[in-house]
């Protein structure tokens, strides 16, 4: 009897969950379910290939604010605002994160090494 083809075929199996996982790059971050979606805005914000943001500006009401962060392209980025500690969004294709904010003027930026000082840099006012 030839065990062959049955062993190849366990094989291939046994190989199909580990080749799925190397797919997609995709660095969503998974929300939290025991954690309440925030009632307060949305902003999307789109990162482009040539280090910048869809807009130089954006504006927003203060409170729990749920930012959306689209990847246009293809490189890797990142979307923090300076002088608020623990928000930090990352992009292969799309992230969402809630940051509370008070009214103000503040800066959003990618952290990657030399995309800052590219000019992937835009405003935020928060009303």
């Amino acid at each position: 009897m030839r065990r062959t083809p049955l062993l190849i075929a366990v094989g291939a199996m046994a190989l199909v969950p580990l080749l799925a996982a190397c797919g997609d790059d995709d660095t969503t971050t998974t929300p939290d379910p025991t954690s309440p979606p925030s009632d307060g805005p949305t902003l999307v914000v789109g990162a482009k290939d040539d280090l910048t943001f869809d807009e130089d500006a954006y504006e927003v009401e203060a409170g729990d604010v749920t930012f959306i962060y689209r990847n246009e392209g293809s490189v890797a980025h990142t979307l923090l605002i300076k002088d608020v500690d623990g928000f930090k969004l990352s992009v292969g294709r799309e992230d969402k994160g809630d940051v509370d904010l008070d009214p103000g003027t503040y800066e959003l930026y990618c952290d990657i090494a030399g995309h800052e000082a590219a000019g992937m840099v835009a405003e935020l006012t928060v009303s």
